[in-house]
């Protein structure tokens, strides 16, 4: 491509200059911040629940970025997701300034922060940190519409199209010397977070209700800009080599954990060969397990965390052996791991297919700001967990595991928050699919092969241990009432002695089984259920089983032992 011409021509003296300058205000602004002590702000919950007083919305991806520069774009919005956890929370006392500096601190070291655009002497040109100024038109924005005293702003030097900058509602910042301050009569709270498609910040307050946007300016024409990705001009200094940033167009990030075959299949379909996967476990000639061993991953560009991994499995065996809760065990382990793996996220990915149990810290981390994101259901959210347990602990307060089984109410309010937010929810689970009615994509379960077939088996098994939440108290009633012998499949109990005048076996093998009886409250993985259809044993379960109804499945409500003792009559007398 010849060279087009250059609205600013530059050299490396002019680079020079402009740089020395840069560093001489540099020390001038940090000797000023010395002797001035400002203060720093610290995160609150005292204005959590004060109403909004003012607002700012701006869109994260440009509509005019061309193909060559959206992955500047792209860099920006991972700066954004780094920045504005550094101020999301701030409660700023009456009459202090808040400085965008003194809270974000130095970019340049340590921070994380990737290459990003920025205009420096008419063009848009990839830098670390790049695309900051975004949240600082932000903050400015809401500081306008709240009416704030505005201590330091500074314009662009030229307006992007699509910015604020174009409403003359913008504020540029540039390490440490061009700053933006503000302050407020009275205490008010920051909050800022990344939708898929938005940066939005808001202020809170006690004090004060302004919402009503100040437009007392005039629209700023747009400049003309040079961008170095598509202007032609190979031959300036100033220009990319390709070491700065990696052009890829946007990919899918597979963010995985346990492996279930109906997610396998889904990801067969749908993922593309330069999307990204990042497994909790990656099986190697080392490491081999099937419960992690997912198909897809396999030749593609894979991260792993096997030594987290690892740990988490250490963590959950310490748990069990000194019997701590084991569902906040595992909530806990899962969080850690969780960690690990979305530091792998690449910058350019728009898209995130992620498991369920990942979720919470995943949100907490930010990462889907700017993306989209799909969730792989593997239990039903926390917030109905809990309830459909509230609900059985009701009919069985004896019961200690139906009031064991709880996590923190941070955790319910990340995971809620998330799957509002996600795009779709995928899962072969009906009574999951039946919480996301609107975004639900309903995979059908996968019956395992099996060379083993039903013979004349005559045990009813109970296919579960003897625990409220797996429906013992309904299956114990049923088997004393109709002196039934039953087959019980695990050995952990309720207390001593609870199968008290009811006749138990221990479980051998399927074909031994002529009838499955699952009243339970909690199911979210009936792979032995599963397994049982594909041999044509039938089972009588609650529709928290996730299984569809069929010939071989008949489904009772959760809890209502007149539906289960009349459907297991009704089977039984069927097949005399």
């Amino acid at each position: 491509m010849a060279d087009q011409e250059l609205i600013e021509q530059h050299s490396l003296k002019q680079s020079f200059v402009f740089r020395s300058k840069m560093w001489g205000l540099i020390l001038k602004r940090s000797l000023a911040n010395f002797v001035s002590g400002s203060q720093k702000q610290h995160g609150g919950t005292s204005l959590k629940n004060a109403p909004v007083i003012a607002a700012s919305h701006t869109e994260l991806w440009n509509r005019y970025d061309n193909t060559q520069n959206w992955i500047l774009t792209a860099g920006k919005i991972e700066n954004l997701r780094i920045a504005v956890r550094q101020i999301n929370g701030l409660e700023v006392p009456a009459n202090s300034i808040f400085s965008f500096w003194k809270h974000i601190g130095n970019p340049n070291w340590g921070k994380q922060y990737v290459i990003g655009r920025e205009i420096r002497e008419g063009c848009i040109i990839p830098t670390k940190a790049g695309g900051l100024c975004q949240l600082s038109n932000a903050l400015y924005d809401a500081a306008l519409n709240a009416h704030f005293e505005i201590v330091e702003r500074h314009k662009h030097t030229k307006v992007v199209k699509g910015s604020l900058a174009e409403q003359n509602r913008d504020a540029t910042v540039k390490w440490n010397y061009i700053d933006l301050r503000f302050k407020s009569e009275y205490a008010f709270r920051i909050e800022a977070e990344l939708t898929a498609t938005e940066l939005i910040v808001q202020f809170k307050s006690m004090e004060k209700s302004i919402n009503e946007s100040d437009n007392a300016f005039v629209s700023q024409a747009v400049a003309s800009i040079n961008d170095c990705f598509s202007c032609g001009n190979t031959s300036c200094f100033k220009h990319p080599t390709g070491k700065e940033v990696e052009e890829r167009s946007g990919t899918t990030a597979y963010l995985l954990d346990e492996a279930w075959p109906e997610f396998d299949a889904y990801i067969a379909e749908n993922a593309k060969a330069t999307d990204y996967f990042a497994l909790s476990v990656h099986n190697s000639r080392l490491i081999k397990s099937a419960r992690y061993r997912w198909k897809n991953g396999s030749g593609r560009l894979v991260k792993n965390t096997n030594f987290a991994a690892l740990k988490r499995s250490i963590q959950l065996r310490i748990a069990a052996k000194r019997k701590q809760n084991p569902f906040q065990a595992a909530l806990k382990a899962d969080d850690l791991l969780a960690r690990k793996l979305v530091q792998s996220i690449p910058v350019d990915c728009t898209h995130i297919v992620i498991s369920q149990n990942l979720l919470p810290a995943a949100w907490q981390s930010g990462i889907f700001g700017g993306r989209t994101f799909d969730v792989l259901m593997t239990r039903l959210p926390i917030e109905n967990l809990h309830r459909q347990l509230d609900e059985a602990h009701n009919l069985h307060p004896e019961s200690a595991t139906l009031n064991d089984f709880r996590a923190p109410e941070s955790l319910v309010n990340q995971e809620q928050s998330a799957l509002n937010q996600a795009r779709k929810i995928i899962t072969p689970h009906r009574a999951i699919a039946s919480v996301f009615t609107n975004k639900t994509v309903l995979l059908d379960w996968q019956l395992p092969k099996t060379d083993a077939k039903a013979s004349s088996g005559t045990e009813i098994l109970f296919p579960a241990s003897a625990l409220g939440r797996k429906g013992a108290y309904s299956m114990k009633q049923l088997a004393q009432e109709l002196d039934l012998s039953v087959t019980v499949l695990g050995k952990a109990t309720e207390r001593e002695g609870f199968w008290e005048n009811v006749d138990i076996k221990s479980f051998t093998k399927l074909e031994n089984v002529r009838l499955i009886v699952y009243p339970t409250t909690i199911e979210h993985q009936p792979r032995l259920l599963l397994k049982a259809l594909a041999m044509g044993i039938p089972i009588i379960t609650t529709p928290a089983a996730g299984l569809p109804e069929s010939t071989l499945v008949t489904i009772v409500p959760v809890s209502d032992y007149e539906a289960l003792k009349t459907a297991f009559l009704f089977r039984i007398n069927e097949e005399k």
